[in-house]
């Protein structure tokens, strides 16, 4: 029989309503409301000032989180990039749709559209490390994330990489909140800290990127 291999996290980053890991543990924050707000972390602490202003948030949060889980594990290239969203780059997305229709689709500019597509975090953060190895993004909704992490333990119990960056991201916009919010999705005044223990019908929408 092959020999059995142990897989451990090493480290973990969040970008979220909540401060970190460690203060949601301590004294998590509280919201009320239909929706959660990210605290958003110093960018330029991890891109480029001339970067950021190319980048979508979603990007910004992805490549934060991804890049403090690789300094505290001490990784300097990862043997392979997983990502997992259920809806992708939607400010992107809605920045191209709105100009196909007010150009008419003629003369448009392709930064949207290509920052766009779902894979467009763990592409950024490659091209950021310069890194070529294994990059693969799941889209699967609710389940994306579970998805890419049972990639990411296959590749380590296989033997075929040793040290794997996984996360996921995903991002709330007005216009996609107000769509979500038309099937009563969300509740009209939820408790981010007592929503586990309500029996009413809806959450509280929320975005932000975690990595491991």
């Amino acid at each position: 029989m092959p020999e059995e291999k142990s897989v451990y996290i090493l480290s973990t980053s969040v970008v979220s309503p909540q401060a970190s890991f460690e203060e949601m543990m301590k004294e998590p924050a509280n919201y009320n409301g239909d929706k959660l707000t990210c605290i958003e972390p110093d960018y330029t602490k991890y891109v480029d000032a001339k970067l950021i202003r190319r980048m979508s948030r979603i990007i910004k949060m992805g490549v934060a989180a991804a890049s403090e889980a690789l300094a505290q594990a001490d990784v300097q290239m990862p043997d392979a990039i997983i990502t997992g969203t259920a809806y992708g780059c939607l400010t992107d997305t809605d920045q191209f749709l709105t100009r196909m229709v007010e150009f008419k689709e003629t003369l448009l500019s392709p930064t949207a559209f290509i920052q766009s597509t779902h894979n467009t975090v763990a592409a950024q953060i490659a091209l950021m490390l310069k890194c070529h190895n294994y990059n693969n993004t799941y889209v699967h909704r609710g389940s994306s994330f579970e998805a890419a992490l049972t990639d990411a333990v296959s590749l380590l119990e296989e033997g075929e990489a040793k040290n794997v960056l996984i996360g996921a991201a995903d991002e709330i916009t007005d216009k996609s909140h107000a769509i979500l919010k038309r099937f009563g999705l969300y509740k009209t005044e939820g408790e981010s800290l007592s929503l586990i223990d309500s029996n009413t019908k809806g959450t509280m929408a929320g975005d932000g990127s975690a990595f491991l």
